[in-house]
C-alpha cells in the first residue's frame, strides 16, 4: 500500500471512531465527517484558478472556480472549502498511483475558518450570507441547473505541509441535499508545488527541465500570398503568440517548420484570401504580426538553440503505412540557399509522438540530429535512432500535460500546469516536455522558482546511448484513406505537369511544398479540410489538366483541296506565366486522313497564338479528328476538342479526265484521218481501173 492510501486509511478509521466516541457520549447526533470513498460526488466543480502553482511558506494560495448544481435536488447549506493532502508526493510512481485514484482517497483535511478566507458560501449558511449570490437577499438553496463562482484562500503555512514537494490540493464542497444530512457533495483538485523559502537552494530541489517548443500551423497558403481561410492570422494573436513567448525564453528549444516561414514571408508582404470564388485582401493588422513574428523568430533562430522539422510536419507513420515513403524524403530535402532556416539541423516530431519500427528505418536513412518520441523509454531518455547512426532518440513525457487528477473535470489550466511542475519536479533524470498548444504554453510560462531549465542540447549526453527501445511494443495498425491516397497521386500528377508546362519550378520542389502539407500532423487526422487544402492547392498550382486555363481552339469542319494542306490552330494561355506545350491529334480513320503533331510550343502569359498544322489525305471523304492539349512530355491537359475534316482531290482528277479526253480525241481524229485516206486511196484505185479497160 502506497503511502497517500494508508494515511487515507487511517483518517478514514480515526474519523468513523471519533463519531462513534460522541455520539456515545451524547455530545451531538450529526457528526460532519470526511466523505466515504464510495460517496458520489454529485455537484460539478472547476478549477480556474490555483495561484501560484508553486508557492514558498512565506506566500498565500487563492483558488477560484465555479460550481453548478447538475443534479434534480436542491441544496442549502452549500459551502466551499480550500482542502489539501498532507502527504508528500516524492516520485513519478506515487504520482501515478494519485492521479488514478479515487477522487476521496486521500482523505485530505478541509480548511475550517470563514474568517481567513478558508471557506466561502454559495447559499445563506446560518447566520452567513450567500457570497456568490451577493448577500443583499436570502439564498437558502442552490437550485438546480444554478452555477455560482467561489474563491478560497489560505497562507501556505497554513496548509500544514512538512517538507518542499509536490502536493494534492483542490476544494471540497459541502452542503444539505434536500431531504438528506450535511455531506461532501462535490470536489474538484490539482497539484501544487511547495518551494524551499527564497533563501534555500533551490536548484537542488527539482532536476533539469528541457522545455520543446513546435511552431508550425495548420496549411492554408494554396500559391504565393493565396491563402484558403485566415486562421493564420487569428493564431498570430492567440496560440502562435503565446509559443512565440515561451521560444523567446531562455534556455528554451525551438523546432520551426520550414512551410510557416514560408506562409508567414508571404504574408507579410500582403496577401489575399479566398472564399469559393470571391478573393478578399487580408488584414493589414495580420501583415504586420507576420511581420512582427517573423522578426522575433530570426531572434530565436540567432540563439543557437533551434531545429528545423520537416517540411509541413508530414505524418511519417501514415506515409509509410501508405507507401509513400517519398513524401518525406521530399520534406527532409535541404532548404533553398538563403531560407531563414536553411542553416537549421533537422528534427523530427512524429504523429502523436509516436515512433513505429517502419518509420525508425526510413528516418534513419535521412539522418536528422533528433527524433522526439514519446514511447520511447524513459529510462534512458537519449538513445540511438539505428545501429551506426548519429541521430538521437529524445523521450518526452507527452503525459506531463494530461491534466489531473479527477474527478471531472480535470483539464483546466490550474491542472495542467501542476501536474506539469509535478511532473517536472519528480522526473529522475530531468523531463524533456514538447508544447504546442495555448494551454501548454501558458502551463510552462506560469512561474517555478525551483526549476532550472536547459537547453535541448545541453542535455544530450556526448555517447549516442542505447538502440530505440520503444516502451510501447503493441501499437495499432495505421489505417490509410484510400480517398486521400487517390487525391494525393493525383495532386503528384498536377505537380509534375505543371512543372513541365510553365517551368516555374522542378517537380522535386513542387512536391516538397505541397504533398508534405497534406499529410501534415497539424490537421490531427482530420482528413476533410486536409482534403479540401489539398484540392485547393491543386486548383492553383495544377488546374491546367482538368480546366481550360490554358485551351484550344479549332474550326469545327475544315474541307481539304490537295493531297497536303495545313490547318489553322489557336493555343489561349490564361496563365500569369508563359505555358510550354504541345498539340497531339488522333484520327478515327488514319489511312485516309491523319494531322501532324506539333512540336513543343510556348505561349506567351495570357496571349493567344495561332499555328498551322499539317493534314495530309490520301482519299477523299469524311474523318473526325481530336486535338489535345499536352505537356512537352505528352502528358494530356485541358479540354479535347473535335473537328472534321473533309479530303476533296475533284480538281486533279479533272485535268486527268480533261487530258485523257483530250487524248482519246485526239487518238480518235487520228484515226478517222487515216480512214477516210484509206477510203479515197481505194475509190481512187477502182476509178482507174474501169477508164482502161473501157
Amino acid at each position: 500500500m502506497t503511502a497517500p492510501v494508508a494515511r487515507a486509511a487511517a483518517h478514514r478509521a480515526l474519523a468513523g471512531a471519533l463519531a462513534l466516541l460522541l455520539v456515545v457520549l451524547g455530545l451531538g447526533t450529526v457528526v460532519v465527517t470526511p466523505a466515504s470513498a464510495d460517496e458520489p460526488a454529485t455537484l460539478s466543480v472547476s478549477i480556474s484558478e490555483l495561484s501560484p502553482a508553486s508557492g514558498t511558506p512565506d506566500q498565500s494560495v487563492t483558488i477560484r472556480g465555479t460550481v453548478t448544481n447538475n443534479t434534480t435536488t436542491p441544496m442549502s447549506a452549500v459551502q466551499v472549502h480550500l482542502w489539501r493532502s498532507e502527504d508528500p508526493i516524492g516520485d513519478l510512481e506515487t504520482l501515478d498511483e494519485v492521479l488514478r485514484s479515487d477522487p476521496a482517497n486521500p482523505l485530505g483535511r478541509r480548511m475550517l475558518s470563514f474568517e481567513k478566507g478558508n471557506i466561502f458560501n454559495i447559499t445563506d449558511v446560518g447566520d452567513q450570507r450567500s457570497q456568490a449570490f451577493g448577500g443583499k437577499q436570502p439564498k437558502p438553496t442552490f437550485a438546480p441547473g444554478e452555477s455560482a463562482e467561489f474563491t478560497v484562500h489560505s497562507t501556505i503555512a497554513e496548509l500544514g505541509l512538512a517538507a518542499p514537494g509536490a502536493y494534492l490540493t483542490g476544494v471540497q464542497v459541502r452542503g444539505v441535499p434536500q431531504g438528506q444530512e450535511n455531506q461532501t457533495v462535490g470536489r474538484a483538485r490539482s497539484l501544487f508545488v511547495l518551494s524551499p523559502p527564497a533563501s534555500g537552494k533551490l536548484a537542488t530541489l527539482g532536476k533539469p527541465a528541457a522545455t520543446v517548443v513546435l511552431l508550425n500551423s495548420r496549411p492554408s497558403m494554396v500559391s504565393a500570398g493565396v491563402f484558403s481561410d485566415d486562421h493564420l492570422a487569428g493564431e498570430l494573436r492567440g496560440r502562435l503568440s503565446r509559443l512565440l513567448k515561451l521560444a523567446q525564453t531562455p534556455d528554451v528549444t525551438t523546432l520551426v517548420d520550414p512551410a510557416l516561414v514560408d506562409a508567414l514571408t508571404a504574408m507579410s508582404k500582403g496577401y489575399q484570401v479566398r472564399s469559393g470564388r470571391t478573393t478578399q485582401p487580408g488584414s493589414a493588422q495580420a501583415q504586420q504580426l507576420a511581420k512582427d513574428h517573423l522578426a522575433a523568430l530570426e531572434r530565436v533562430v540567432r540563439s543557437g538553440n533551434a531545429y528545423r522539422t520537416l517540411y509541413g510536419s508530414p505524418d511519417v507513420s501514415r506515409a509509410v503505412a501508405a507507401d509513400r515513403r517519398e513524401v518525406v524524403t521530399q520534406a527532409a530535402r535541404p532548404l533553398t540557399e538563403g531560407h531563414p532556416l536553411a542553416a537549421l539541423p533537422l528534427a523530427v516530431v512524429p504523429a502523436e509522438n509516436r515512433l513505429d519500427e517502419a518509420s525508425r528505418e526510413l528516418l534513419a536513412g535521412l539522418k536528422p540530429a533528433l527524433v522526439l518520441a514519446g514511447n520511447a523509454a524513459t529510462q534512458t531518455p537519449v538513445q540511438r535512432l539505428a545501429d551506426g547512426s548519429s541521430s538521437r532518440v529524445v523521450a518526452v513525457r507527452d503525459n506531463a500535460y494530461a491534466g489531473g487528477p479527477g474527478p471531472d473535470p480535470d483539464t483546466g489550466q490550474p491542472q495542467v500546469t501542476g501536474r506539469l511542475q509535478a511532473t517536472q519536479l519528480l522526473a529522475p533524470q530531468g523531463a524533456v516536455t514538447l508544447v504546442s498548444t495555448t494551454t501548454q504554453a501558458d502551463a510552462e510560462l506560469a512561474p517555478a522558482p525551483w526549476r532550472t531549465r536547459v537547453a535541448l542540447p545541453k542535455l544530450l549526453p556526448r555517447g549516442l546511448g542505447p538502440l530505440f527501445s520503444p516502451a510501447d511494443t503493441e501499437q495499432e495498425p495505421i489505417t490509410v484513406d484510400p480517398v486521400w491516397l487517390e487525391r494525393l497521386d493525383a495532386a503528384e500528377g498536377d505537380l509534375q505537369a505543371w512543372s513541365e508546362i510553365t517551368r516555374a519550378a522542378k517537380p522535386e520542389a513542387l512536391a516538397q511544398v505541397v504533398l508534405p502539407q497534406a499529410l501534415s500532423t497539424a490537421w490531427e487526422g482530420n482528413r476533410k479540410p486536409a482534403l479540401r487544402w489539398l484540392d485547393a492547392a491543386r486548383s492553383q498550382v495544377g488546374a491546367v489538366l482538368t480546366s481550360d486555363r490554358v485551351s484550344l481552339k479549332v474550326v469545327g469542319s475544315f474541307v481539304t483541296s490537295s493531297q497536303d494542306q495545313e490547318v489553322p490552330v489557336t493555343i489561349r494561355n490564361g496563365l500569369t506565366v508563359p505555358a510550354r506545350v504541345r498539340i497531339l491529334f488522333t484520327s478515327e480513320n488514319p489511312q485516309r486522313i491523319r494531322v501532324a503533331d506539333t512540336p513543343v510550343l510556348t505561349v506567351g502569359a495570357g496571349d493567344s497564338e495561332t499555328v498551322k498544322v499539317k493534314v495530309t489525305s490520301t482519299a477523299n471523304g469524311q474523318v473526325g479528328v481530336q486535338a489535345r492539349l499536352a505537356t512537352p512530355t505528352g502528358r494530356l491537359i485541358g479540354t479535347p476538342r473535335q473537328m472534321t475534316i473533309t479530303a476533296t482531290q475533284a480538281g486533279r482528277v479533272g485535268w486527268i479526265i480533261i487530258i485523257a479526253s483530250g487524248a482519246v480525241f485526239l487518238a480518235g481524229t487520228a484515226i478517222r484521218i487515216r480512214q477516210v485516206q484509206r477510203e479515197r486511196r481505194g475509190s481512187a484505185n477502182v476509178a482507174g481501173k474501169s477508164g482502161v479497160e473501157g
